[in-house]
């Protein structure tokens, strides 16, 4: 493996990381009032921004599937993250478990791996 694919993988590899300990991170802190509500539901909305980053970080990591369909493995070690996310604030002292949050995480989840399929049939079209 030449010094520039090492180096691709590396950094795929930490944005996965990034992703996961950046989700862990912000699930942890008491109180996210660093962020002035602009509308109602925003959290929703981070959430499912959150989780769309995460899809895409996996996707662009999708070579750890190996022997596996990417999108399925994806989609449920995303949705096992989400929940074991949920749970991980129920601990946390002025956090709480929502289903709500947890929908907005599938949701999030559901978009990148969208974007990715039509991408991935788009090309297969044209290539």
């Amino acid at each position: 493996m030449t010094a520039g694919a090492l180096a691709r993988r590396a950094v795929k590899r930490v944005f996965l990381l990034a992703m996961l300990g950046g989700i862990f991170y912000l699930s942890h802190q008491p109180s996210l009032e660093v962020i002035p509500p602009l509308f109602q539901h925003q959290d929703k909305v981070l959430h499912a921004g959150m989780y769309f980053l995460l899809s895409v970080s996996m996707i662009v990591n999708r070579d750890l599937c190996r022997g596996f369909r990417p999108v399925p493995i994806i989609f449920i070690l995303g949705l096992i993250y989400a929940v074991s996310d949920e749970i991980h604030q129920s601990f946390v002292p002025g956090r709480d478990c929502s289903a709500g949050d947890l929908l907005a995480d599938i949701v999030g989840l559901s978009i990148g791996l969208s974007v990715y399929l039509r991408y991935r049939r788009r090309h297969k079209k044209i290539g």
